[in-house]
């Protein structure tokens, strides 16, 4: 379960541009693009494109790739643009465990997020949320709930958090951002 833990401290890069509406930016490494009404509501956006991009490497089972440093990025693209973007390195957002345990034993039951709904007799949009990794509002009682809709035992545990000195030892060294 910590293992996402283990990523706090990656940084990646994302060209951040103003545009009439409010702002635009892409990921300097892997497919991503947002857009939003602020800085702060894109900046949060990015943190989340990170944080699943690190959930679908974990997923497929394929490593992420390092972050890039500053001198290494290829800017090339944005020399012909009238606005040179701003580079801005993005730390990926807090997942909750919670959130891809439930989708984990959605997928092992075999049931889609429609059947699971019915069997809570409550609408889809509910199970959508308590499987956002980004949802953090999941109470005791839905989770008993859940866990009884799929046949399962509700197990909960409190352990220590995991140093960054401890993750970085745990897992192999990613080249660092010059």
């Amino acid at each position: 379960m910590n293992e996402l833990r283990q990523d706090a401290g990656l940084e990646y890069p994302f060209a951040v541009v103003p545009t009439n509406t409010g702002f635009s930016a892409n990921s300097l490494q892997f497919p991503s693009l947002a857009t939003a009404d602020s800085r702060s509501e894109l900046l949060e956006r990015l943190r989340e494109q990170v944080a699943l991009y690190l959930l679908d490497c974990r997923a497929i089972g394929v490593a992420p790739t390092a972050p890039l440093a500053r001198a290494d990025l290829d800017l090339e693209d944005y020399t012909a643009e009238a606005t040179v973007p701003e580079i801005v390195y993005v730390e990926p957002a807090p997942v909750n465990q919670v959130s891809l345990a439930i989708q984990r034993a959605i997928q092992e039951e075999g049931v889609s997020q429609t059947d699971l709904a019915r069997r809570l007799s409550s609408p889809r949009s509910v199970v959508c949320r308590l499987t956002n990794p980004f949802y953090f509002g999941h109470s005791s009682r839905t989770l008993r709930a859940v866990a009884d809709a799929l046949g399962r035992e509700l197990q909960i545990e409190l352990v220590k958090p995991v140093t960054r000195a401890q993750a970085r030892m745990a897992k192999p060294q990613l080249t660092p951002r010059r």
